[in-house]
């Protein structure tokens, strides 16, 4: 059964050697795959893969939830201004899985 995204793919992603073997990232990409696949289910169960965009937007939820392990009150770095936050929501993510405004819009 095809997967949104795989943890080589977020590896890379973040820019990891590619033999990175973490059994915390696993686990976010595990939950990811679970989250996503429930918004995104796949059209024909026969399908090979999700589409490009819902694979990307699997890869980048995964990537910020897995360097939010090192901002747990939501601040990413100090700088010479003071703190930069972490934004509570990603419009890039949500426009690649269709969610929030992007959701295609039913009726019935």
């Amino acid at each position: 059964m095809p997967t949104p995204t795989t943890q080589l793919s977020v590896t890379r992603y973040l820019g990891l050697p590619d033999d990175t073997i973490d059994t915390g990232l696993a686990g976010v990409v595990d939950s990811v795959n679970v989250l996503v696949a429930g918004w995104r289910p796949l059209a024909d169960p026969d399908e090979l893969a999700y589409p490009t965009p819902v694979q990307q937007g699997a890869t980048m939820l995964a990537a910020r939830v897995w360097r939010r392990r090192n901002s747990p009150a939501g601040v990413e770095s100090y700088g010479d201004l003071g703190p930069t936050y972490v934004q509570r929501n990603d419009p890039d993510v949500a426009m690649l899985l269709g969610l929030g405004y992007y959701t295609v819009p039913v009726v019935g």
